[in-house]
């Protein structure tokens, strides 16, 4: 008897074990949003605290263990688990990437870490729950930007959303392919698609823990800007992103992705850089001899004994920054490009907005514009001076005749139009053939009769300059086209972006019947039909109407074409 009742208290012991573990996973899974800031997620407590407009902030979550030493270069791994309660914090660091200015401009230093997959959260301070989950994937070509360049607190309580901001490995540790470190990896990690496998591994966490914080993991909307863009297609047409988003929003999208036998050769060139900068050798030449006659575990062991500066060095380009990094279609985590997968109908079928500026490529003529001489000696670097409040240089200086200004412009138009044709009408186009809810937009906001001069004329509405209108911040990009005197539109327009977001974001479809705002109305692919609604207002109101005109890049070439000999290779040099 003594030994059955043993026995009977060590299975009542263990079941109530099992009752209580299976309590605790049921709550760090299913619970669900109370209004207190201290929320519970799979892998620990973590303390919100208030944020502006009424929100609240959880900052520096990690959504995967850090990607660092035996884990660069491998696919990201479930975060560690933590005891008692994490507090919010900023202290977290970037991607590693070379330092940069507030116009894009290369510092000449080196800044992060690898140690990077941390994502920021904002939402209401209400009790609401099911709230919509609006995922954000920074820009910057993926080779630098970060979680601290955006404040999701406006967008969060105007929209009732909440917002969640991440980070991912960027440059040679967010996109490398080479066969070296294939060996003994899964066929996730021999893609090369490091950056893409964090974006997914934090839409898998989004899944498993956004309950806690009152979204809904039914209804993610992955949205990003530039290379955040071009993210948000690969995860458009990703068969491991599946399920994991309902929505997707591509703001200025301006990246291709690229073969794997690309990558590799890129790849190849790295390790040269890096066998000439230690003194292994002397030159390219020799570089390359050196590293055919190196086994692929000698070249792993290599790489994986660089320090992370090293290898971001042995890739800068002549400007003193990376060149853009694309993610590979290695036919597991891409299938193919974005164009021929959509095409193949074998994609995540969900509502989706398009959208471009005007004159995207204007924020990238001064940038790199070191090498066009102006009549007066200046170049197209000099305008930043020109932007600047504390430097007396003026436009008639740096342009004065009409014919430097006359380059300026078409370089600036018809880039953004070609870009307009590749990246948002091409696209717009091959989705409708498979799909209804395809919407796109054209921002025109910023240039002659509501930016400021001569913002209106150097950059106007150039790439990224929506952002603030979508995030509902009141700050500029630059800092250089909000005034007083264009307060009263911009901030109409502001908010009708905003609603016409909150809307898409909440069932897919962009108008709110009886909202008053002018109809969004769906891409179509018939001549003369709608296609874009246009963003643009005056000093005093919001301009918002649709546009039935489609640009390819076929118009874009006879256009180009038809100009004075002299522009023509200088236009088509920005015709990315």
């Amino acid at each position: 008897m003594k030994q059955k009742k043993t026995i009977s208290i060590c299975l009542t012991s263990i079941l109530l074990v099992v009752v209580l573990a299976a309590s605790l996973i049921g709550c760090a899974k299913g619970e669900t949003w109370t209004g207190d800031p201290t929320v519970q997620t799979n892998y620990g407590a973590i303390k919100g605290v208030e944020a502006g407009a009424a929100n609240w902030v959880w900052e520096g979550i990690p959504y995967a263990k850090p990607p660092v030493d035996a884990l660069r270069w491998k696919a990201p791994q479930d975060p560690e688990p933590w005891n008692g309660t994490r507090n919010s914090t900023d202290s977290f660091d970037v991607a590693t990437q070379p330092a940069m200015s507030q116009t894009w401009n290369p510092l000449g230093s080196i800044t992060g870490s690898e140690d990077c997959l941390y994502l920021n959260i904002w939402r209401p301070q209400t009790d609401e729950t099911n709230l919509p989950v609006y995922f954000w994937i920074h820009g910057g070509s993926n080779v630098f930007g970060g979680a601290r360049d955006y404040n999701g607190a406006s967008i969060a309580s105007r929209c009732n959303m909440v917002v969640i901001v991440i980070q991912y490995r960027l440059g040679p540790f967010g996109w490398f392919n080479h066969p070296a470190l294939k060996t003994g990896a899964t066929v996730e990690e021999k893609s090369g698609n490091f950056g893409t496998l964090d974006t997914i591994k934090a839409l898998e966490w989004v899944q498993g823990n956004i309950e806690a914080f009152g979204g809904d993991p039914n209804n993610v909307t992955i949205a990003g800007e530039s290379a955040g863009a071009h993210n948000v297609t690969n995860l458009l047409i990703s068969p491991l992103a599946a399920g994991l988003f309902h929505r997707a929003i591509s703001e200025s999208g301006g990246l291709t992705t690229t073969s794997v036998d690309e990558g590799i050769a890129y790849a190849n060139a790295t390790i040269d850089n890096l066998l000439i900068a230690d003194g292994t050798v002397e030159d390219k030449a020799a570089a390359e001899k050196y590293r055919e006659a190196m086994s692929y575990a000698e070249i792993e062991e290599y790489l994986r004994g660089k320090d992370t500066g090293d290898i971001i060095e042995a890739q800068l380009n002549k400007y003193g920054s990376l060149d853009s990094h694309c993610a590979y279609e290695d036919g597991i985590v891409l299938p193919g490009s974005v164009l021929s997968t959509i095409e193949s109908g074998n994609y995540n079928q969900v509502p989706i907005i398009l959208g471009g500026n005007e004159y995207e490529t204007k924020c990238f003529l001064p940038l790199f514009g070191a090498a066009v001489p102006t009549s007066s000696g200046h170049t197209w670097f000099d305008l930043y001076k020109v932007l600047d409040p504390k430097d007396p240089l003026s436009l008639d200086e740096v342009m004065p005749t009409q014919a430097d200004k006359d380059l300026y412009e078409a370089c600036g138009y018809y880039g953004a139009r070609n870009w307009k044709a590749k990246y948002v009408d091409a696209i717009a186009r091959q989705l409708k053939e498979q799909q209804d809810n395809v919407y796109a937009y054209l921002f025109k906001w910023g240039t002659k009769g509501s930016g400021p001069e001569p913002f209106d004329f150097i950059l106007g509405a150039g790439h990224a300059m929506e952002i603030p209108f979508f995030f509902g911040s009141n700050e500029s990009l630059f800092g250089y086209s909000f005034t007083e005197d264009n307060r009263s539109g911009r901030e109409e327009l502001q908010a009708a972006m905003m609603a016409y977001l909150a809307q898409f974001a909440a069932t897919g479809n962009p108008i709110k019947p009886g909202s008053g705002l002018p109809e969004w109305e769906q891409w179509s692919n018939i001549t003369g039909e709608p296609k874009c609604i246009v963003f643009d207002a005056t000093f005093t109101e919001a301009n918002i109407g649709m546009m039935s005109e489609e640009v390819t890049q076929a118009d874009i070439q006879e256009a180009v074409d038809k100009l004075p000999p002299k522009m023509q290779p200088i236009v088509r040099a920005f015709m990315w």
